[in-house]
């Protein structure tokens, strides 16, 4: 059964029967491209053939698109054929796709026929591709109101696309700084077009596809991202299409200049993603691929470091930098970047054993806002010594005086690339030698152009104990050398150097007993930076190694494990300076064990008399904590874990931490001020090394405050065990020192010489002189 619409021949044209109409309305369950096929009865079997003309068919595709077109229906035999074909929205409350069918007023009839008719049967619909001239390229339009998509589909070609058989790999948005500054499309994948002059990869802009500066790339583009003004590449391309600039697999294009530049060597494989790494600020854009090694340095004198298909670059140092540590290998790397920076996650998937947001040897910088920041340039970071050994004990950022521009400058047991060891100085992202220390070292201390460097004596590599470097001059300070019991430098260890201020007076502790060979000096000796001579303090009381030195106003505090015969053991002494005496600390004899770090503390708003004492118990070896409040020994409420080892800590100002860190909950608590605290209110302790928290959880550095924590840093090391943390140090103003200024040989030279020509023309004046007065009498007496 089908429907019929029947006429009279000579009323085909009248407005009656145009108007006659079949509608259908057909379900359409999903929003696509369809073909739109009439099924037609044939006339033959009832002998209507000499009636039938030709139907008028409209589709109402979507809201604002319909399309028309004629439809013969003189088929002897049933026949289904293709009516129109376009996109179509599914239906909804909103909207549906219609059909109508009429009589064509243009139709064939045939003269003898008396009435005319066409018929309608169905009509059926058939999802189809959606375009056929994609090429590589789609483009989705982020509205999702249904209004579009009841108009248009949400996807589309280019209005110019790229050449068939092209495959697109990637593609990023930016700005091409030129001279129509609009958002432009960058293309990247495999396809040339040698008319436009584009390889590899394309820009697309005003409804065009045209080529970057050098016709682009020599291979295949696999990954692109902008930051700043430059569009980072990344794929299997060995330099620009025209030959001009050689490229290792990855390459800069600055939108600003228009041109191509390589990244230092490049990688050694084939790049598959680049994404600006938001956790490492706006500056950092990450490579992941098939390449186990990157190459670093300049185009003569390139360093190949190996690593695990990850690598990041410093676009403001122009140089590799320290990627995260994932143990494993990485599958995906996803950073999100497209809320204007607000958001500093990355998501990395693989098969890990370990991870942590950043791969640093020995040392990092925390930002003001507390992210954790590479300070070297991948490839110039510290090694290893030639034993394998690593470690960072110290640190300090050197200037010789206020105004100065400071340096850092760290020591330990490693190495540097250009063969300097043990202690190394960071210079444009480079870790480069001050000198060979062939020992550990413990300790670093300023005094003006004075850089001291103390630790542990290794005569055979010609260290003992205390080195100090003159920083202007480039070598060392020559100062006569400490000594053990033996006489011999060999059991020298220099734990801490302190600097007296406002005086010539550097303060010297560790294991020794002797200065210069002649000097007793034992355990704690001061030097005169002017002189360049070793003095004792007042007839020392300390019998045992001093760990460590903090000045507090007139005061020298001194901790140590001091024995004397019968007497207690004690752990701390004190050195007046106004009367030049030792006196003990009181309270003293309740601090359980040794001392290891001591740190001066505050009132909130000055140093005061008071510091913090931190150390292991002789009972358990858990770790203790103790603050001397200008008056006597405190014990606050301190809870940690008795495996823990605390290594420093440090008085930080709340203000400092944001509230991202400690969170509403814990920031209440570490604002919230004690009857009577121990840390001054608006202070947190930062502290730092291997800490067990009462929670369960291991950390590196965490935030204390009346007897809570919470956690700040954790560390792992190469094996993915934990880590800990030795030193955390700020860019403080170096201590002011009176250093007498000598006059250059040259000067003393010329000096003299001017004396003695002086001397000389006196005597020339006083003998003409004489030889006048003579002359004088004698023609005077004559006369």
């Amino acid at each position: 059964a089908y429907l019929t619409l029947s006429v009279n021949r000579n009323d085909i044209t009248s407005a009656a029967a145009q108007s006659a109409t079949v509608t259908m309305v057909p379900f359409v369950p999903e929003s696509g491209f369809y073909k739109l096929y009439m099924s037609i009865p044939g006339c033959q079997n009832t002998n209507t053939c000499i009636s039938r003309t030709s139907a008028k068919v409209t589709w109402l595709m979507n809201g604002k698109n319909s399309i028309v077109t004629t439809i013969k229906q003189h088929n002897l035999v049933d026949d289904e054929v293709e009516v129109l074909s376009g996109y179509v929205p599914a239906s909804s409350q909103n909207f549906s796709s219609a059909i109508y069918v009429q009589l064509a007023s243009d139709g064939t009839v045939d003269p003898q026929a008396a009435t005319v008719e066409v018929v309608v049967d169905s009509f059926r619909l058939e999802r189809i591709t959606s375009y056929t001239n994609l090429n590589g390229v789609l483009q989705l339009h982020d509205d999702l109101t249904s209004d579009l998509q009841v108009n248009r589909p949400l996807y589309e070609p280019l209005s110019a696309g790229l050449p068939t058989g092209s495959q697109v790999y990637s593609a990023t948005h930016g700005v091409s700084n030129d001279t129509n500054p609009e958002d432009t499309l960058f293309l990247g994948g495999q396809f040339f077009d040698s008319d436009q002059g584009y390889y590899s990869i394309a820009q697309y802009r005003d409804d065009k596809v045209t080529a970057l500066s050098s016709a682009g790339l020599w291979g295949d583009v696999r990954a692109m991202a902008f930051v700043g003004a430059s569009l980072y590449v990344g794929g299997s391309f060995n330099g620009t299409a025209d030959f001009a600039t050689a490229l290792g697999n990855v390459g800069e294009y600055n939108t600003t200049d228009q041109k191509w530049y390589p990244m230092a060597g490049g990688v050694g494989g084939v790049v598959s993603t680049a994404v600006p790494y938001a956790p490492f600020g706006p500056r950092a854009v990450a490579f992941m691929g098939d390449f186990k090694s990157i190459y670093a340095g300049e185009a003569d004198d390139l360093l190949e470091l190996g690593v695990e298909g990850l690598a990041m670059w410093d676009a403001l140092a122009g140089g590799w930098t320290n990627t995260p540590f994932l143990q494993g290998q990485p599958s995906m790397l996803y950073s999100d970047t497209w809320k204007d920076g607000q958001d500093s996650v990355a998501f990395a998937a693989g098969e890990f054993t370990a991870a942590a947001a950043l791969e640093a040897n020995g040392a990092v910088l925390l930002t003001p806002s507390q992210n954790i920041q590479a300070i070297d340039m991948m490839g110039y970071d510290l090694q290893p010594d030639t034993q394998g050994r690593f470690m960072v004990n110290a640190g300090l950022w050197y200037a010789k005086s206020n105004g100065s521009t400071p340096a850092l400058v760290v020591g330990g047991r490693f190495s540097t690339l250009d063969g300097g060891a043990n202690v190394a100085r960071l210079q444009d992202g480079k870790w480069q030698q001050l000198g060979d220390i062939g020992g550990e070292v413990l300790t670093l201390n300023n005094a003006a152009n004075l850089l001291f460097v103390g630790g542990v004596a290794n005569v055979s590599a010609g260290f003992t104990g205390l080195t100090v470097l003159d920083m202007d001059k480039g070598r060392e300070y020559n100062t006569q050398r400490l000594q053990g019991p033996d006489g011999d430098s060999t059991d020298v260890r220099v734990n801490r150097v302190a600097i007296r201020a406002d005086t010539s007076m550097v303060v010297v502790g560790g294991n020794f007993t002797a200065a210069g060979g002649m000097l007793e000096c034992p355990y704690i000796c001061t030097l005169d930076i002017n002189e360049g001579q070793w003095s004792p303090l007042a007839t020392s009381a300390l019998i045992g190694p001093v760990t460590d030195l903090l000045f507090t106003r007139d005061s020298l505090v001194v901790a140590g494990t001091f024995k004397n015969g019968t007497q207690p053991t004690r752990y701390l002494q004190r050195y007046d300076f106004s009367i030049n005496v030792w006196s003990d600390i009181d309270g003293a004899d309740r601090v359980p064990g040794p001392v290891t770090v001591l740190t001066a503390a505050s009132d909130g708003t000055e140093t005061t008399d008071g510091f913090y004492i931190t150390g292991v118990s002789m009972d358990d070896a858990s770790p203790y904590f103790f603050k001397y409040d200008g008056t006597t020994v405190v014990s606050p409420d301190f809870t940690i874990g008795a495996q823990s080892t605390i290594n420093g800590v440090l008085e930080v100002p709340r203000s400092r931490i944001p509230s991202s860190v400690l969170g509403d909950s814990k920031s209440q608590t570490l604002s919230r001020r004690s009857d009577n605290p121990v840390i001054p209110a608006g202070y947190v302790l930062a502290i730092s090394g291997d800490l067990f928290l009462p929670s369960g959880q291991r950390a590196s550095n965490a935030f204390f405050y009346n007897n809570e924590w919470v956690p700040f840093l954790s560390t792992v090391q190469n094996d993915g065990s934990p880590g800990y943390v030795t030193s955390v140090f700020f860019e403080i103003p170096p201590t002011n020192v009176y250093q007498r200024q000598r006059l250059s040989v040259a000067l003393v030279i010329i000096i003299a010489i001017a004396i003695a020509l002086g001397i000389t023309l006196l005597i020339v004046v006083v003998g003409l002189v004489y030889i006048y007065l003579r002359n004088r009498r004698e023609a005077a007496a004559t006369a």
